[in-house]
């Protein structure tokens, strides 16, 4: 069973190299992708989503009452598998301009299956 703390350090994790990701979006990937705004724009949603995400894993883990359930550890698996998944792949596409990686381990269908994670995560607080 993952524990408290293990949220607790993946969110410390998750938040760190979001901002980490967040300030090479600001201030260098747009010449690694020649400007290409579009790119520059879902590298920042990428971040933006693992920021939020980091949020809710620190609160969490912080909540007895979630740990004590099952549908909150379970919350937060997804929660982080999610993240993982959708900012994950929306990065991978953006700096692997020659698409090797990307096809190799098919990031593309990796987004949206991060973001319907990241859903079911969501939803499985509700319960």
């Amino acid at each position: 069973m993952m524990s408290s703390s293990f949220f607790l350090r993946a969110a410390a994790l998750v938040g760190g190299m979001g901002v980490m990701s967040a300030a090479y979006g600001a201030h260098g990937l747009s010449k690694r992708v020649n400007g290409d705004e579009g790119k520059v724009k879902s590298w920042n949603t990428a971040a933006n989503i693992q920021m939020i995400q980091a949020v809710a894993l620190l609160a969490i883990s912080q909540s007895p009452a979630l740990m004590a359930k099952a549908s909150g550890r379970y919350g937060a698996s997804l929660i982080l598998l999610g993240t993982t998944l959708f900012s994950g792949s929306i990065y991978g596409l953006i700096l692997d301009q020659e698409k090797t990686i990307a096809r190799a381990l098919k990031l593309g269908p990796m987004t949206p299956l991060g973001g319907l994670t990241l859903i079911c995560g969501w939803f499985a607080l509700a319960l």
